[in-house]
C-alpha cells in the first residue's frame, strides 16, 4: 500500500484522509453542542483545538511511511512539469551537459581500457609479472635482459621456483602467412598477430576453451611435435564464420601444417593490452611457425614475457624479493663461461622488475597514460564550461520563477525544502543530458582512436561502454547537477518577500544576486581561456614536432622493410639477395637512388653494443662502452640526406676484403674525442681471435632515429658490405631517395620485392613523414581535440 500510494497516488487515498479528517471534526463539535455549546461556539472552539488541517494530513502521510520518497517522487514529477513548460532552456541545458558529459564519458572510457580493466580471466590480481618490458623500451637506454627473457633462462627459472603457483612465457611470433583450404587469413581482417606460448599458458591464466580444448604441458614439451594451434573467437568470427566444425581443421603457417584444436572466449584477446593475439602456437613449434629462428636453444635471444601466478598468501612483495635472488644465479649459471666479466657483472646488478599482472602487459598504457590523464583534465574543464553555462541560465530562468518563489515562500514553504525541489530540477536535467552524453561518448570514442591511430582503422584497443563507464557516467552527471544547481537553487529562494510580491514593470526579483551571475561568466571566460592557452600550447608542441629538424632530409624519402629470415635467406644469401633487390628497387621508375641498412629509421628496431673498446679513452664506468651501432649500404648517408661533417662515409669499395671502417655521429665523437680529430682512430669489437678492428673514417650529424624527444644517443655506423647480418632481428631495411612524392612509389616496391620472391614477406612501407608521424600521435591525440 505505501508503494501503490507513493507511485500511483490514487485520488482516494487523499479522498479517505479527508474524510476521516471530517468525520473527527463533526464528532468534536457534536460533543461540544451536547455539552450546552451553540453550534457557531461548537464550530470555532473544535476549529481551534482540531489545530492546521494541512499539518495533521503531512503528518499522517509521514506515518504512512517512506515521506522522503515520496516527496522526491512528486519532486519529480513537479521538475518535469516545469522542464516542459520551458522547451528552449530544456534543450539547450540537455545539450550542454551532454556535450560536457559525453566528453569526460568518452576520454574515462579510454582510460578504463587503457589503464583500469582487469584482463578477463580467473582472479587476475593473483598475476605477477616477472619483468616490465613494455615499460623498460620505452626508455633510451632500449630494454634490457633483466626484462625480456631467454627460453634456456625460463626453463631453469620454473624449474627452481618455489614461490609461484606455476609461470608461464610467451613471445611474438613475426610475419605470419596463413592459409586454410578455402583462402589466406590475409583477405578477412589482415596479417594475424600470433604468439608463441608453454604449453601451461591457459592454464595459468585461467582460460578455459570456448570450443576445443587448450595446450597441455605434456603434448607440447619436446620441439616439433605438436602442430597444433588455438585461435581467438574474433579470428574464429571473421575467417570461419563461427563455423562449430573448425576443430580439426588444417592451416598453413609459413609452410608448415596446423591443426586448430581450439577457440578462446569472446571477451579473451590475450595478455597484451591493445595488441589481440589471433593466433597461439606452442612455444616449442617456433622453428616450424618462423622458418630462420630457432630461438629455444639461445641463451643470448631474450625474446620471451614471463607472468607467474602466485601461491595462497604470499605477497608480491616476497615474490618481487625471490625473483631478483633467484634471477642472478640463472644469469650465473647460463652465461658464466660465455660472458666477459664485467658483461656478467654488470648483468647480475640487473634488477628484474615484478609488478602486478592484473592488467596484462601493455605498451599503450605507457605510451598514452599521461597523454590521457591530461585530456581528462582538459574536458573536466569543458564541463565545468557546461556547468557555469546552464547555472547563468538557470539564473536568467529564476527572474521569471521570482513571484513563484515568493508565493510559495509566504504561505509557509520552508527555504531548504524549494532548494531540494530546484536541486531536483537540476538533477534531473544533468541526468537527461548524461543519457544523451553517452551517444556522443560513443560516437567521442571512436573518434579518439581514429586520432590516435591517425587514420581511419581503429587501434586494435578493447573499448566498451560497460558498467564502470555507466557508473562514472551516472556519477559524474550527479556532480554536474549539484553543481550547477545548487548555488542558483540557493540564490533563488534568498528572497525579500515584501518587494519580491510587489508588482514590478519588470517583473525581476531583486533577490536573485546579479553579483553571482557576473561571476558565472567571469569563470567561464577564465576556463575557456585556460581551455585555448592549453590548446593552443599543444598544438604548437605538434608543430614543433612534425617540423623538427631530424638530421636528414624527410621529403621524398621511401622506408620498405623485408624479413630475410622468414623468407628463408641466411648468411651468404643475405649478401647477396641485398644486391639484388638494390637493383630492382633501383629500376623503379621515379626511383632516384637506394641503399639498406639493419635497423633503419623509426623501424622500432635498434642494436646496442656494450663490448666496443675505443682507441685512447678509458671507460669510467660500464655505460660509457655502451653504444647504439647499424649496418648500412654504400652511400647510406647521402641517400638519406645526412650530411657528413668530417672525412667520409660508406663507399662503394667498403666491402669484405677491404680495412674494417666505422662511422660515428657527432654525440658519439664529442663524448670520446672531446679534444682531438677523431679519423683514424680505432674502435675494437670483441675478443681473440674473433676481434674485429674498425677505423673511423667520418663523422656525421646526429639523427633522430628512434625518438623526436629523447636525447640523441652515441651511434657509430659499419658497412654493410664489409660485414653482413647474419641473424637479422625483423628485417632489413631498404631507404629509397625518390623524385616524385614517395607515397606514390609504395605500391611498385610491394611488387618489386614480390616479383622476386612472392613468399618474402615485406613487413611495411612507408614515408618518413608517416614513420615521424607516428612518433607524434600522442601529441596528435591532445592536440587535435
Amino acid at each position: 500500500m505505501r508503494l501503490w500510494r507513493i507511485f500511483r497516488r490514487l485520488r482516494s487515498s487523499d479522498e479517505d484522509l479527508d474524510e476521516e479528517i471530517r468525520s473527527h471534526f463533526r464528532m468534536a463539535v457534536q460533543d461540544r453542542v451536547k455539552a450546552g455549546e451553540t453550534e457557531p461556539v461548537a464550530f470555532r472552539s473544535a476549529r481551534r483545538e482540531f489545530g492546521n488541517v494541512g499539518l495533521i494530513k503531512e503528518v499522517t502521510r509521514e506515518m504512512w511511511g517512506w515521506a522522503s520518497l515520496e516527496r522526491l517522487t512528486n519532486d519529480l514529477r513537479y521538475s518535469m512539469r516545469v522542464l516542459r513548460r520551458s522547451p528552449a532552456f530544456t534543450v539547450v541545458a540537455i545539450l550542454s551537459m551532454a556535450l560536457g558529459i559525453g566528453a569526460n564519458t568518452a576520454i574515462f572510457s579510454l582510460i578504463d581500457a587503457v589503464m583500469l580493466q582487469s584482463l578477463p580471466v580467473r582472479n587476475p590480481n593473483r598475476l605477477v609479472m616477472v619483468g616490465d618490458p613494455m615499460r623498460y623500451n620505452a626508455l633510451s637506454n632500449g630494454g634490457g635482459r633483466a626484462d625480456l627473457f631467454s627460453y634456456p633462462f625460463y626453463e631453469r627459472f620454473l624449474e627452481r621456483n618455489r614461490i609461484f603457483s606455476d609461470v608461464y612465457a610467451s613471445g611474438r611470433s613475426e610475419h605470419l602467412n596463413v592459409r586454410t583450404a578455402r583462402e589466406s587469413s590475409a583477405a578477412a581482417g589482415g596479417e594475424p598477430r600470433g604468439r608463441f606460448v608453454t604449453g601451461n599458458y591457459f592454464s595459468v591464466l585461467g582460460v578455459p576453451a570456448l570450443l576445443g580444448r587448450t595446450f597441455t604441458p605434456a603434448e607440447v614439451r619436446v620441439p616439433g611435435t605438436a602442430p597444433v594451434v588455438v585461435i581467438s573467437y574474433g579470428y574464429w568470427e571473421r575467417n570461419f564464420a563461427r563455423d562449430p566444425a573448425v576443430i580439426g581443421r588444417k592451416m598453413i603457417v609459413n609452410g608448415s601444417g596446423f591443426t586448430i584444436i581450439g577457440v578462446t572466449p569472446p571477451e579473451f584477446f590475450g595478455d597484451i593490452v591493445g595488441a589481440p593475439t589471433d593466433i597461439w602456437f606452442p612455444i616449442t613449434m617456433e622453428a616450424q611457425a618462423n622458418p630462420g629462428h630457432d630461438y629455444l636453444k639461445s641463451p643470448d635471444t631474450s625474446w620471451l614475457l614471463m607472468m607467474g601466478r602466485l601461491k595462497p598468501g604470499v605477497p608480491q612483495s616476497q615474490a618481487a624479493a625471490a625473483v631478483n635472488v633467484l634471477g642472478p644465479r640463472i644469469f650465473r649459471d647460463i652465461y658464466k663461461s660465455k660472458a666477459p666479466n664485467e658483461d656478467l657483472r654488470q648483468l647480475l646488478q640487473k634488477r628484474i622488475q615484478v609488478s602486478s599482472g592484473a592488467k596484462g602487459f601493455s605498451r599503450i598504457r605507457h605510451e598514452f597514460s599521461a597523454p590521457l590523464l591530461i585530456l581528462m583534465g582538459i574536458v573536466a574543464l569543458v564541463l565545468l564550461i557546461c556547468c557555469a553555462n546552464v547555472a547563468n541560465l538557470q539564473l536568467a530562468r529564476a527572474a521569471r520563477r521570482s513571484r513563484e518563489m515568493g508565493l510559495r515562500l509566504a504561505v509557509g514553504a520552508g527555504q531548504v525544502r524549494l532548494v531540494c525541489q530546484l536541486l531536483t530540477e537540476s538533477l534531473l536535467l544533468s541526468l537527461l543530458g548524461g543519457a544523451a552524453g553517452l551517444l556522443f561518448a560513443f560516437w567521442g570514442t571512436h573518434l579518439l582512436l581514429r586520432l590516435v591511430s591517425g587514420s581511419d582503422k581503429l587501434p586494435p584497443l578493447e573499448v566498451h561502454l560497460d558498467g564502470s563507464v555507466l557508473l562514472f557516467t551516472a556519477a559524474a552527471s550527479i556532480v554536474a547537477g549539484l553543481l550547477f544547481g545548487l548555488a542558483p537553487a540557493w540564490q533563488t529562494t534568498r528572497l525579500d518577500l515584501v518587494s519580491n510580491l510587489k508588482e514590478s514593470k519588470s517583473g525581476q526579483s531583486e533577490g536573485v544576486s546579479k553579483a553571482f551571475g557576473k561571476l558565472l561568466i567571469v569563470s567561464q571566460i577564465v576556463f575557456s581561456l585556460m581551455l585555448l592557452v592549453a590548446a593552443g600550447l599543444f598544438v604548437r608542441t605538434l608543430q614543433n614536432l612534425e617540423h623538427i629538424d631530424v638530421g636528414y632530409s624527410r621529403k621524398g624519402l621511401l622506408l620498405v622493410r623485408v624479413d630475410f629470415k622468414t623468407g628463408g635467406y641466411k648468411d651468404a644469401q643475405i649478401n647477396r639477395l641485398t644486391r639484388d633487390l638494390l637493383d630492382r628497387l633501383r629500376r623503379i621508375p621515379g626511383v632516384q637512388a637506394v641503399t639498406v641498412s639493419e635497423n633503419g629509421l623509426f623501424s622500432g628496431t635498434d642494436s646496442t653494443e656494450d663490448s666496443d673498446v675505443v682507441e685512447g679513452y678509458t671507460p669510467h664506468a660500464y655505460e660509457d662502452r655502451v653504444n647504439r651501432s647499424d649496418r648500412v649500404g654504400p652511400e647510406y648517408f647521402q641517400i638519406v640526406g645526412t650530411p657528413v661533417i668530417l672525412g667520409r662515409g660508406i663507399r662503394q669499395e667498403d666491402r669484405e676484403t677491404s680495412p674494417k671502417v666505422v662511422v660515428i655521429n657527432e654525440t658519439m665523437a664529442r663524448f670520446y674525442f672531446p679534444h682531438s680529430n677523431p679519423l683514424g682512430k680505432h674502435i675494437f669489437d670483441g675478443t681473440g681471435k674473433d676481434r674485429l678492428v674498425y677505423t673511423i673514417v667520418g663523422v656525421v650529424r646526429d639523427v633522430k632515429e628512434r625518438n623526436l624527444r629523447a636525447p640523441v644517443a652515441r651511434r657509430f655506423y659499419t658497412a654493410f658490405l664489409q660485414h653482413p647480418p647474419t641473424d637479422p632481428i625483423d628485417g632489413m631495411n631498404f631507404e629509397i631517395r625518390t623524385g616524385i612524392p614517395a607515397a606514390s612509389l609504395a605500391e611498385a616496391a610491394r611488387r618489386s620485392v614480390a616479383a622476386y620472391n612472392a613468399n618474402l614477406p615485406v613487413l611495411s612501407v612507408s614515408t618518413a613523414d608517416e614513420l615521424i608521424g607516428n612518433d607524434v600521435r600522442q601529441e596528435r591525440l591532445v592536440a587535435r581535440l
